[in-house]
């Protein structure tokens, strides 16, 4: 006779129905349900999986994406470097053609001044030049009219106050100035470029080329220098032309006579008629 445990045990294992219900009352609603709920949460493992494969695959598309952001970022960071490096070249290069440039331009600047220079020395050269030809022809000239003095007087006495005929005549006229001093030159006779006389009428003359305001002043004053001495002097001047038509002008108001070119003053030309006494 089996025992009622060998019957409760061979029931569960034939007996489906009281296999179930031995299973509904000996476990609880929780345990009833773990099967469902253990492959719930398998399959909420699974997803779980499935949603960190993906992320990890998005985590390295990402990272790739980054990578290449990094990669770029480094070729753009070398790219500008590169691009300094050229224009710090460059801008070296430029520094350098400017200071070219400069002293370039310094170079031009120091042969201009000095072509100025050399220019201004030329110019100061021939200005000179014609001076001193204009110097040696006026003494020339002048020259020239002392020596054809007594043609150009028609007769009488004189020449340079260089000459001891005219250096005795003067002093004998001006020794009461020298009590006093020197006379000043524009009024000093001695320096008169020819000094000529009949009897005791006394020409006071300057020579030039082209007589200026200059000449008729000196002939004007040094003539009033032997009046003032008790000459019967007057200044006259002898040249090829006037300088400008305002000495023609000055000569008539100073009272200067003159024998320009072929023509002369009246004042000159009765002085040339006038008749020299015989010894």
């Amino acid at each position: 006779m089996q025992t009622l445990w060998e019957e409760f045990l061979r029931l569960l294992r034939t007996d489906h129905a009281f296999r179930e219900e031995v299973r509904r009352l000996v476990l609880t609603e929780e345990l009833l349900t773990l099967p469902e709920k253990v492959e719930e949460l398998t399959k909420a493992v699974r997803e779980l999986v499935e949603a960190q494969r993906e992320h990890s695959e998005i985590l390295r598309q990402h990272s790739e994406q980054i990578a290449a952001l990094v990669e770029a970022q480094r070729r753009t960071e070398e790219a500008l470097r590169q691009h300094s490096e050229i224009l710090r070249q460059h801008s070296e290069q430029i520094a350098a053609l400017i200071e070219a440039q400069n002293r370039t331009e310094a170079q031009i600047a120091a042969l201009v001044e000095a072509q100025r220079r050399t220019w201004e020395e030329l110019q100061r050269l021939v200005t000179w030049q014609r001076g001193e030809a204009g110097r040696r022809e006026g003494e020339r000239y002048e020259r020239q009219v002392i020596r054809r003095a007594p043609a150009i007087f028609n007769g009488g006495q004189g020449g340079s106050p260089e000459q001891p005929i005219v250096q005795q005549r003067l002093t004998q006229l001006l020794a009461p100035f020298w009590q006093e001093g020197l006379i000043a030159p524009e009024d000093d006779p001695l320096l008169a470029d020819l000094i000529w006389w009949k009897d005791e009428q006394i020409a006071v003359v300057e020579v030039s080329m082209r007589v200026d305001r200059y000449d008729v002043e000196r002939a004007a004053r040094r003539a009033a220098t032997l009046r003032r001495a008790g000459a019967a002097a007057m200044g006259a001047v002898i040249g090829e032309d006037w300088a400008t038509p305002e000495t023609y002008n000055e000569a008539i108001q100073q009272q200067v006579e003159w024998f320009i070119g072929s023509e002369m003053s009246d004042g000159f030309r009765e002085f040339r008629m006038r008749r020299v006494d015989m010894p």
